[in-house]
C-alpha cells in the first residue's frame, strides 16, 4: 500500500511538471504592468541664451489679463537647428488674437516675418521659409533671435505681449546624417534629441502627432519631452496646424 501511494505521488508530481511549461505566462506569475516607452530623451547641449521663454511684461491694457504666450525652447533659451528653414512654436491661451512671428540676425537684422490668427488657444508652430541658392535664410555657425507677438492694440504695438528665443543652425554631425538614414520618423526623432538638435526634434514629434493625434505612446513622448524642458505648464495643450 505504501509502495502505491508512493507511486502516485510521484505521478501526480510528473503530471504536474508537464503540464506547467504549457501553461499561459499569465497563470504562472502575476502579469508585469505594461509600460509606455520612452525614448526621446533630449540632451541639450551645454549653451546659454537670455532668458524669455515665458510672455515679457511688455503687456498693454489692451491684453487680456489671463493671456498667457510661451515659447517651446529648451530651458537654456536657445536651441539648435540643422534645417534652414526649422519650424518654431509657441503657445498662445487666447481665441480670436492676431500673432506676429519676427526672426532676426542678433545684430536686429529682419530676415522673415508674419502674422497670423490664432482661432482657438493651444501650440502653433511657424516654418521658415528657405531661402534662395546665393542667400541661406539660417546660416550654419550663427545665432538668430525670434519672437511671437500677440498683438493686442494695432495702433499701440508698444503695448504687445511677446515671447522670445535663440535659434542657430549647426552642421550635422555624421553620427547624425548617418541616423537620419532611417526613414521611420521616431528613429529620426531620437536621433535629434540624442543629438541636441531642440527644433527638428519639436517638429518631427509634432508632425506625427498631427498624423495619429490619438496615439497614446506619442503622446506621452510629447509630454515628456516638454516636462524634461520645464514646460509642464503647456506639456498637455492642443497642438494646433502648422503655417
Amino acid at each position: 500500500m505504501k509502495h502505491f501511494l508512493h507511486f502516485a505521488l510521484l505521478s501526480a508530481t510528473l503530471s504536474t511538471a508537464a503540464i506547467l511549461p504549457s501553461l499561459p505566462a499569465a497563470v504562472l506569475a502575476e502579469s508585469a504592468p505594461i509600460l509606455i516607452s520612452r525614448n526621446v530623451n533630449f540632451k541639450p547641449p551645454d549653451v546659454e541664451a537670455p532668458d524669455n521663454r515665458q510672455g515679457a511684461t511688455h503687456r498693454g491694457e489692451a491684453c487680456p489679463k489671463e493671456l498667457s504666450i510661451i515659447a517651446l525652447i529648451p530651458k537654456s533659451n536657445r536651441g539648435l537647428t540643422v534645417e534652414e528653414s526649422p519650424t518654431l512654436f509657441a503657445y498662445v491661451s487666447q481665441n480670436s488674437v492676431n500673432v506676429e512671428f519676427n526672426l532676426q540676425t542678433e545684430d536686429g537684422t529682419e530676415v522673415y516675418a508674419t502674422t497670423f490668427k490664432v482661432d482657438k488657444p493651444g501650440i502653433v508652430g511657424v516654418r521658415v521659409p528657405a531661402g534662395s541658392n546665393n542667400k541661406k535664410t539660417l546660416e550654419v555657425g550663427k545665432r538668430y533671435q525670434w519672437s511671437f507677438s500677440v498683438v493686442c492694440n494695432p495702433q499701440d504695438r508698444s503695448g504687445d505681449y511677446y515671447v522670445k528665443g535663440f535659434v542657430q543652425r549647426v552642421e550635422p554631425s555624421a553620427t547624425l546624417k548617418k541616423d537620419l538614414a532611417n526613414p521611420e520618423p521616431m528613429a529620426r526623432a531620437i536621433a535629434y534629441a540624442n543629438s541636441g538638435i531642440w527644433y527638428e526634434t519639436v517638429s518631427t514629434l509634432a508632425a506625427m502627432r498631427r498624423k495619429s493625434p490619438d496615439d497614446p505612446a506619442l503622446t506621452a513622448e510629447w509630454q515628456q519631452l516638454l516636462e524634461s524642458q520645464k514646460l509642464d505648464a503647456i506639456a498637455t495643450q492642443p497642438l494646433l496646424g502648422p503655417l
